[in-house]
């Protein structure tokens, strides 16, 4: 899996994600998705979309947005074989708690911390936190922010949520955090609508640990490859090589899912 940085790409002058609220953003989304396959495309932060992307031969729509009619009926238009997420509003959900499963967790938490609520769920209870824009503000990068304040606003709210979830449901072994950022190679965060995120390397660990619990493992990964966890275990898409899986929520996440080729499989 590979998490991609697509929520930047240029169209028309401006950002995919400023486009996201607009009527015409299915066809955007539909344009967009046809130029990456074809190789194009072009983002604001790091220049060209890797080469990787081009050729996939599959596609995998998560988030709450992918419920839209108008949005799947666009994506229709591609040909391509496409599968909707189970669980539009946990994506990742089923593939997380396999890989949890895969650790020998007895007890396992999957947590996913996205741009508008932080949930939480194990096989049997899930629970979401709304997040308080008043006190967790969209980030603006302006001079008014601070960021050691916002940092311990958000460790606050992780570590409540946490708790409150502890009453109805026992302490885990394991637990996965996906984040709505892309983690470098020390899985820290590169940065979110959160403000501070960006460099936090100890956000998750110090939250847990101000929740009181222990548990043996601590997972971390970016939400859309969660999300990609479960376009690998699709079984509508089990003959394609190569899946670029989309999240659509408040924001765009995206990653791509690259199968092992076996007998019989598809390739671009």
């Amino acid at each position: 899996m590979i998490a991609l940085e697509l929520w930047d790409l240029l169209v028309n002058g401006r950002v995919l994600w400023e486009t996201m609220q607009e009527p015409e953003f299915p066809e955007t989304l539909c344009r967009t998705i046809a130029a990456l396959r074809r190789g194009q495309g072009e983002t604001r932060s790091e220049g060209r979309v890797p080469g990787v992307i081009a050729g996939f031969d599959s596609l995998y729509v998560a988030g709450g947005r992918s419920r839209e009619p108008q949005i799947r009926s666009g994506l229709e238009i591609l040909g391509l074989p496409i599968a909707f997420s189970q669980t539009p509003d946990f994506p990742g959900e089923i593939g997380g708690h396999r890989l949890l499963a895969g650790f020998a967790s007895a007890t396992g938490w999957l947590c996913d911390l996205g741009q508008t609520s932080f949930k939480i769920c194990t096989k049997g209870a899930r629970m979401q936190f709304r997040r308080d824009l008043q006190r967790l503000p969209v980030r603006a990068d302006g001079p008014g922010e601070s960021v050691p304040e916002q940092r311990r606003q958000l460790r606050n709210w992780l570590s409540e949520s946490l708790g409150t979830f502890l009453y109805q449901a026992a302490e885990p072994d394991a637990i996965l955090f996906a984040m709505p950022s892309r983690l470098d190679d020390e899985a820290v965060p590169e940065g979110s609508s959160y403000i501070g995120m960006a460099g936090d390397g100890s956000l998750i660990a110090d939250a847990i640990m101000a929740a009181g619990m222990t548990p043996r493992r601590k997972l971390v990964m970016n939400d859309a490859e969660l999300a990609a966890l479960d376009a690998v275990a699709e079984a509508a898409l089990q003959r394609c090589a190569k899946t670029l899986v989309i999240t659509l929520g408040f924001g765009l996440g995206a990653a791509l899912a690259i199968r092992t080729p076996t007998k019989g499989s598809r390739h671009a």
